[in-house]
């Protein structure tokens, strides 16, 4: 049945919406009125429901090496759960995509066309630029998105226990990205031992996705923070310790660890992820704490590592990851928020005082 392209839940007297915009020169996210968008061609309108916060906002918004190349005011947020309102031409016909599909966002904004698509990289592909990244996001009433960029959440039901919209929404990232990183890019196996750095809004996904999900042997999450390693241990973390601990609880306990996972990317997480993982196994960078790190090449031709990096996710990933959720295998932790708590939202995670994830909440959905 052709879908409409119009609904009566598109504001129908101003035509205008709440956003929070990245605008060059400033440091926080602006609040502006800004027109309902309207989808154009393989495009749909998607009513939002959650939007969620992360430290890579506040890095695009601190520090200006970590931006985009494109440097003009666009709507923030790139991870987003809402409800399809509209559809533009050539997406009518998709019954999958139906006006009222409960859907979630994928901020890899892939062209589908270029070299790194052609071999399955669509995670790599930055032209056009990412969701929420260098054109509009998911911190609004309302975003535009490619068809391509909206996946179904399984179930169709918003008021879902397991997957209310503001865990959709985080999902797009806090799971999608360490999903990626354990199962397409370290490959972890049943019954490895598995060493993640970092139980923040990602590491703490990383721990269930590593224990419940991919079926690891043993998981170890390091963090320096007391709280962090409760919930890690809580989540299903078989051990939970600071790093000053780790030499010592590796060799009481007789460990190997075949994968290190480093969510924190400082040159003290990657030192230590040489010296901990065994000969011949694996480490994979996601975290960018920091633009620049020194490897030991000594270290990595005479344990014979695997070193690799691991960026967000594809299309596939996010459909496994809201299935996991789904069946309660991953649980993520997050805290909802009203849109218009934006800036203090980013405040707080800029001074370290959000533990867990948060998402953002638009007027209608509060």
């Amino acid at each position: 049945m052709p879908l409409s392209t119009q609904t009566n839940e598109i504001p129908s007297t101003t035509g205008l919406m709440l956003a929070y915009r990245f605008v060059p020169g400033k440091d926080e996210p602006q609040r502006e009125t800004v027109p309902v968008p309207t989808p154009g061609p393989d495009e749909v309108l998607v009513k939002v429901l959650a939007a969620g916060v992360c430290h890579s906002d506040i890095h695009l918004l601190e520090r200006p090496e970590s931006r985009p190349p494109v440097q003009h005011t666009y709507t923030l947020g790139h991870e987003g759960a809402g409800i399809i309102v509209a559809a533009g031409r050539g997406v009518a016909e998709e019954s999958r995509l139906a006006i009222g599909t409960y859907v979630a966002i994928l901020m890899l904004n892939a062209c589908g066309r270029c070299a790194k698509c052609a071999r399955g990289l669509t995670n790599l592909c930055f032209d056009p630029p990412m969701i929420g990244l260098g054109v509009d996001g998911c911190w609004a009433e309302y975003v535009v998105v490619r068809a391509t960029c909206v996946v179904p959440v399984p179930g169709n039901d918003p008021q879902s226990a397991r997957l209310q919209p503001a865990v959709v929404a985080v999902t797009t990232d806090a799971v999608m990205t360490p999903w990626h990183a354990l199962t397409r890019v370290a490959g972890v196996k049943s019954g490895q031992t598995v060493l993640i750095f970092g139980c923040g809004g990602l590491g703490t996904n990383a721990v269930q996705i590593a224990k419940h999900a991919l079926g690891a042997g043993t998981v170890i999450a390091t963090d320096v923070r007391a709280e962090s390693l409760a919930l890690a241990r809580k989540l299903g973390a078989d051990y939970a310790v600071t790093p000053d601990r780790l030499k010592a609880l590796l060799k009481k306990e007789r460990l190997a660890v075949d994968v290190a996972i480093d969510l924190v990317g400082v040159q003290a997480t990657i030192d230590a992820a040489m010296v901990f993982v065994r000969a011949g196994g694996t480490i994979v960078f996601v975290g960018q704490g920091s633009n620049k790190v020194s490897i030991s090449i000594m270290a990595t031709t005479t344990k014979q590592l695997e070193i690799k990096g691991s960026f967000a996710g594809n299309y596939q990933d996010l459909e496994e990851c809201l299935q996991a959720v789904a069946e309660g295998k991953v649980e993520p932790e997050v805290e909802s928020r009203a849109l218009e708590e934006c800036v203090e939202v980013v405040r707080a995670l800029a001074r370290g005082e959000v533990k867990a994830r948060v998402a953002l909440l638009p007027p209608s959905f509060v």
